[in-house]
């Protein structure tokens, strides 16, 4: 979820689900795609009540408009993208791009790879300082440009695209401060 969405999905916040917060309830990341309902001490979350004070929902409201940025900043630097997510925005990455261009002849690099910032992907290409360091499949044996794509492909539906993901990142995701 990019911050723009963020803003919306906490300007869409009703006063029932304020109050929940309030109550004791977390504020947590659904699918990168919406926010929701939890425990403190569950998966996803954004935000809870530890020492702050608010005297109302509508100054609950005023904090997570004000803090959004860094909010959802945290939580990213912090927690993966959802699979389904992921998945879905490589898939149409993929289609936008060719899902062989993700894919790197032994030896070679790839066309495109792939990283993940402030719960976006964003494609990278050799121009960029960071490209080597993207996410991409590494095919062992030189292939055609269709048996490649065909690759790629599996490699996403596979979820293999995500573990990857998940292990390249492993220790950030799960470092303590």
């Amino acid at each position: 979820m990019n911050l723009s969405s963020f803003r919306s999905e906490i300007k869409k916040i009703d006063q029932d689900f304020l109050q929940s917060i309030l109550d004791g309830s977390a504020l947590v990341m659904v699918r990168d795609e919406a926010l929701g309902l939890g425990g403190s001490n569950g998966a996803f979350v954004i935000f809870w009540i530890e020492d702050e004070k608010f005297s109302s929902v509508d100054d609950l409201r005023d904090y997570l408009e004000n803090e959004a940025e860094d909010l959802l900043t945290n939580y990213y630097q912090h927690s993966p993208l959802s699979k389904e997510y992921f998945e879905k925005k490589l898939s149409d990455l993929m289609l936008e791009y060719g899902e062989d261009s993700f894919a790197s002849q032994p030896g070679e690099m790839p066309e495109k790879s792939i990283i993940i910032s402030n719960g976006e992907l964003q494609v990278l290409s050799d121009k960029d300082y960071i490209f080597k360091y993207g996410l991409y499949l590494k095919l062992e044996d030189k292939l055609t440009p269709q048996i490649s794509a065909v690759k790629a492909k599996n490699w996403l539906q596979s979820g293999t695209a995500y573990n990857d993901y998940i292990a390249i990142n492993v220790f950030r995701f799960s470092s303590i401060e």
